[in-house]
């Protein structure tokens, strides 16, 4: 059985998904007749290089072009279409990347085509061989026989020596939208009398991720293994994908804290024997799809790079479960916890402003609440030690002097202000612009209990 992404391969220029750039560029080349003797196709994968080459092999050798385009009519275009021309060559790099390939492409381009008018060279993946092909490569370039194409397709164009660029004329495919895949999708599952919804095309798009091949894959399997109408639901439970519901519900939980449910829905996961590498580039695409609804986009962009992180880490782990919640319950309590440290710090203004009598009642926000924003928003180790250990004490306020006191359990954060005093005056001073005195009390201060309690320097 021949596989969809080859029993649909573009014929012609016309065809072709998406890249219309690379369509009005070869309609002009052949227009003025003005064809290179190299062209580096570069782009990602499943995007329609190699199609590309072998259509412009087939217009370069067709008997009777219709335009633009090849007839695929004639004997040539039909022994191209079936792989048998003997003028047009296909190498694939990644198992034949040795000098010793490139030698007999050498020795063989200086003989005249058998059938056509050109001898085509599609190398695909070439950015794969060795430095002694490229050099090989490179001879041959530098003075190709007029005969001679070399269409050289690759994924990495950034491993290909600047000499080998230099001697080529680089095009560049890009991602197929979204949309063209979509359409592609629905047009080819009618063609297989099949009929799919327009959301469950619009999932296969997004999962292809720009690559027509990619859709065309995950669509034969859907074919395999549905009835007649593929739904969005038929497309979730065959391809082990999630409902954005599940996508929504993971989120919150973390921003909300929610232990008990985030356990819940990574025993769901892994008891339904999903991968979790999906449903992490799931969550991911959930977040950039709905960034510019976001409510809080600081927030979004913090999760998502966490979330990033994760996946790099758990692709390579034998365990995936424990390094899965482990991770996603440390992020719900730093979440939580910032939830829970603002809303003490808008408790903490509102208590340093009605609470202590001390405080200048010219101050609309206590000095310390801004020193407290300060520390947190600079999060750095030093700035919330210091800021954690502010939290504990009763500090008060009255014209340029500031009382911290703390209570005899808060010897450590005690400590902690006071090797820090230096930089509260200098943050206290700054905000008023004037010199602010500090006086630091401690409950029970004796040195010699100070001495014996020697833990400082933590932060």
């Amino acid at each position: 059985m021949i596989t969809l992404y080859r029993k649909y391969r573009p014929m012609t220029f016309k065809e072709l998904i998406g890249q219309e750039h690379i369509k009005k560029y070869f309609e002009k080349s052949i227009e003025k007749n003005e064809i290179s003797h190299a062209y580096i196709f570069s782009g990602p994968r499943g995007t329609g290089k190699t199609s590309t080459a072998r259509i412009l092999s087939k217009i370069l050798n067709c008997k009777n072009p219709n335009g633009h385009n090849p007839c695929n009519k004639c004997e040539n275009c039909v022994a191209i279409n079936n792989g048998n021309f003997m003028d047009v060559i296909e190498l694939d790099a990644a198992s034949n990347r040795g000098i010793d390939e490139i030698r007999k492409i050498r020795d063989a381009a200086n003989f005249r085509p058998v059938s056509g008018k050109y001898k085509v060279y599609i190398i695909d993946e070439f950015h794969m061989l060795t430095k002694e092909a490229f050099n090989a490569l490179l001879k041959t370039l530098e003075e190709p026989p007029e005969h001679v194409i070399f269409i050289l397709a690759t994924t990495n164009l950034e491993k290909v020596p600047e000499t080998i660029i230099s001697r080529a004329q680089v095009l560049q495919f890009k991602n197929i939208t979204e949309s063209d895949i979509t359409n592609h999708i629905i047009n080819i599952a009618k063609s297989e009398n099949r009929n799919i919804t327009e959301d469950a095309a619009k999932i296969i798009a997004r999962k292809a991720k720009g690559g027509a091949r990619d859709a065309l894959s995950l669509l034969e399997q859907l074919l395999k293994f549905s009835d007649n109408n593929i739904t969005q639901n038929d497309v979730i439970k065959i391809l082990g994908l999630f409902d954005e519901n599940l996508l929504e519900n993971f989120i919150n939980s973390i921003y909300n804290g929610d232990n008990e449910n985030l356990l819940k829905i990574s025993n769901e996961i892994f008891n339904e024997g999903k991968e979790i590498e999906v449903f992490l580039e799931e969550v991911l695409e959930y977040i950039f799809n709905n960034i510019e609804k976001s409510e809080n986009l600081s927030r979004d962009i913090h999760i998502a790079k966490k979330l990033s992180d994760l996946l790099k880490e758990i692709k390579y782990s034998e365990n995936k479960k424990i390094l899965f919640d482990i991770n996603i319950l440390l992020f719900a309590f730093e979440f939580s916890t910032n939830n829970n440290e603002k809303k003490s710090l808008q408790s903490t203004k509102l208590d340093n402003i009605t609470q202590y009598e001390e405080i200048s009642t010219s101050t609309v926000e206590s000095l310390t609440s801004k020193v407290l924003d300060i520390l947190l928003n600079k999060k750095e180790k030093m700035d919330l030690g210091l800021y954690f250990a502010l939290k504990n004490a009763k500090i008060t306020e009255k014209d340029d002097y500031i009382k911290i006191f703390f209570k005899k359990e808060n010897l450590l954060e005690y400590q902690i202000v006071k090797s820090k005093s230096t930089i509260l005056e200098l943050f206290y001073s700054n905000l008023t612009k004037h010199l602010i005195k500090i006086d630091i009390e401690y409950e029970n201060n004796k040195d010699e209990e100070m001495r014996k309690n020697n833990i400082i320097k933590l932060f």
